[in-house]
């Protein structure tokens, strides 16, 4: 009974929270105003990204651009020789420059290039991260409000043949769909890899902090404490590398959920604060719910999963016969989210409160990864596989939650080490 009272509180939760996206992406899109073309400074701090600097910088001089642009490459510390690739092209391509620090962090990186910057509008790129078409103009197009503090953009993964990149195309197109969702309330707080900054802001709360890691959260936090706005230009679209080992993977999701908790509690008092708008009252408190969600759910599902096998079939001597095998099947897979739904239209599964507010999370959650995706991510084979199987990786990645909460509270390392994962 307690089992299913909680339950039916988490779901309903969610039911909410899904419908609330839903209404947010609804609302009309406000435009940017006249078209502006200001001169940018293209900032790429890199730290042993001797295997895509070259490319980054080629989508950088490839990129359509009517205004000026001078590039500036932050190498901190690489000893792969990613300083030499940047000096040797430096001698073919215009306006660019190498900056040189001694493995400070990706926040004081950026700093040193800010204070060796000659333009107000500053686009910071991360290192692995190619630009699309008018990228540049596109992102730059939100600062015709002077107000606006940082404009975030619409991240897209390199996908290759390594399914981990399937799974993570579809996880980038839900978070892309949250931040624009939350833009139509100003409940915009998270700027990705390929983002843009007013200098004269960023230094006005004293530039980037780099006690966090996550560097582009913490920076937001300051601006919008500051009474600044940030933006979300999604029509500006980068492609990303992301990692392609699950070890790789999972220590960079650890960082960056450590570097979430650090941030909330650094700005704890952004968290439910009406002075703050939208941030305050729903973004931040969103991300916090996140953490609770999965201390919550990853225990209630592994023993519903577990006990129900126990129950229908190894407690019956029946291990691995179809039926048995099936059973995981529709567990994890799309096929058991079919099934679900199918079964509860055709009255096979009673019309409880816990199995309507089941069928409802399902149908919400699953209609707006599908949105997401298509709007977001772009229409690709691989994407389609991701979906079928993104049950287990979201058990995993809500598991790091729980791994990087554990780890902030028990470990002095604040987790906040500027490394390259693979």
């Amino acid at each position: 009974m307690l089992l299913e009272q909680i339950l039916t509180a988490v779901m309903a939760l969610l039911s909410v929270l899904y419908l609330s996206w839903f209404v947010l992406c609804a609302i009309p899109r406000r435009g940017f105003g006249r078209k502006i073309s200001p001169s940018i400074s293209i900032v790429v701090p890199a730290y042993n990204e001797a295997a895509n600097i070259e490319r980054t910088i080629g989508s950088i001089t490839s990129a359509t651009y009517p205004g000026r642009k001078e590039i500036i490459i932050v190498d901190d510390g690489s000893t792969d020789g990613t300083g030499e690739i940047v000096k040797r092209m430096a001698k073919s391509v215009k306006n660019l420059r190498l900056i040189k620090t001694d493995h400070v962090g990706k926040a004081m990186a950026v700093n040193a290039a800010i204070r060796h910057s000659r333009n107000e509008m500053l686009v910071i790129l991360d290192a692995d991260t190619e630009v699309n078409g008018d990228a540049f103009l596109q992102i730059v197009q939100p600062f015709s409000d002077r107000e606006v503090a940082a404009v975030s953009s619409t991240l897209r993964v390199k996908v290759t043949w390594n399914p981990l990149t399937w799974f993570q195309e579809f996880e980038y197109g839900i978070a892309t769909g949250w931040r624009y969702a939350v833009d139509n309330i100003n409940g915009s707080c998270i700027v990705p890899g390929f983002c843009a900054f007013r200098k004269s802001m960023i230094v006005d709360v004293g530039g980037m902090k780099g006690d966090t890691a996550v560097e582009d959260y913490d920076i937001c936090m300051y601006l919008k404490k500051a009474g600044y706005k940030i933006r979300m230009a999604e029509k500006a679209v980068a492609y990303t590398v992301v990692p392609q080992t699950f070890i790789g993977l999972i220590k960079q999701r650890i960082r960056w959920n450590r570097g979430t908790l650090q941030t909330m509690r650094k700005h704890n008092d952004v968290i439910l604060n009406k002075k703050h708008g939208a941030v305050g009252l729903y973004s931040v408190p969103i991300q916090s719910y996140w953490f609770v969600h999965a201390m919550i759910y990853i225990p209630l599902v592994l023993y519903q999963i577990v006990s129900g096998y126990v129950q229908w079939f190894a407690s019956r001597g029946d291990f691995v016969s179809f039926e048995a095998v099936m059973y995981f099947v529709k567990w994890f897979t799309t096929y058991g989210t079919i099934d679900y739904l199918f079964k509860f239209a055709t009255a096979a599964y009673p019309a409880t409160l816990l199995n309507s507010l089941v069928t409802a999370v399902i149908f919400l959650s699953f209609s707006f990864g599908v949105w997401s995706l298509l709007k977001f991510s772009g229409r690709t084979p691989t994407s389609l596989v991701g979906l079928v199987f993104f049950f287990p990786y979201t058990m995993i990645m809500l598991s790091m939650y729980i791994v990087a909460t554990l780890l902030q509270v028990f470990e002095r390392d604040r987790g906040e080490k500027w490394e390259k994962v693979s």
